[in-house]
């Protein structure tokens, strides 16, 4: 990717999309591309904050290590997106590892060249401050669920934010995920036990819209899966401008392409 490539794929990430390109050619000069394969890691646990990230290809995972070793999925993302941004800020070590779960392209920004964008040009800095806000606004609700929400509830929350990082969405309107999910990983998204992920998946494969098959799910009616959801979950992710108002269009990839 020559440098007028990489400045074109930096615009297609909204934190990045009206900064001058001049400032942008400066941004280029020592970032790095990245083209990783699935299962490499873009970054560690405890690694030094000495970078910014830019997902512009595939997607992605951030997992937690436990203190029995066990490495728990927290979140999955697609591109285009930046990440790696929060230890930055304030020099912390990293809190979690980033695994690429497809063929990934990743753009590596030093700490000092992406702070001194900030620094110097208030619309990038705003765009970065509503990305993280954002993020911050899921959060936040995110916690709200797990206090008042129960396990099929959550779980169908879950799921719809899985499938719309990597979900693929046939001509027929079967969702499916690409990538395998235990119960003992979903239970500990959850954090409740695999007795009640077990529970809810059983009851959803005897409502005849489930499909299981080794750790991989079908869903043969996005509907009834956006039903069990809270509906404000939906309402929240519409205002931040993450799904269309439609229940039904989710932003999966119709085998592999964009839905319109």
């Amino acid at each position: 990717m020559d440098r007028a490539e990489l400045i074109t794929t930096l615009q297609d990430n909204a934190v990045f999309a009206r900064v001058p390109r001049d400032k942008l050619e400066r941004l280029a000069l020592h970032a790095e591309v990245l083209r990783l394969e699935p299962g490499a890691r873009v970054l560690e646990e405890g690694d030094a904050s000495d970078h910014i990230f830019v997902l512009t290809s595939g997607f992605a995972g951030v997992f937690y290590s436990s203190p029995d070793g066990v490495d728990v999925l927290v979140k999955l993302f697609g591109a285009p997106a930046v990440f790696g941004e929060m230890e930055l800020f304030f020099g912390q070590p990293r809190q979690e590892y980033v695994e690429c779960l497809e063929p990934s392209v990743v753009v590596r920004i030093p700490a000092h060249d992406f702070l001194g964008l900030l620094r110097t040009d208030p619309v990038a800095c705003y765009a970065m401050l509503q990305d993280v806000a954002t993020r911050l606004a899921i959060a936040a609700y995110h916690e709200r669920s797990l206090a008042f929400h129960d396990v099929p509830m959550r779980l169908a929350g879950l799921f719809l934010s899985f499938l719309e990082a990597c979900g693929t969405k046939s001509r027929s309107g079967r969702a499916s995920l690409r990538i395998k999910l235990t119960y003992e990983m979903l239970a500990r998204c959850l954090a409740v036990n695999v007795r009640s992920i077990d529970r809810t998946m059983t009851e959803w494969a005897r409502e005849g819209w489930l499909e299981r098959n080794r750790s991989l799910y079908t869903f043969t009616d996005v509907a009834q899966l956006a039903e069990k959801a809270d509906p404000e979950r939906l309402a929240l992710y519409s205002r931040l401008g993450l799904l269309p108002h439609r229940t039904g269009d989710l932003l999966f990839t119709d085998e592999g392409e964009p839905l319109p």
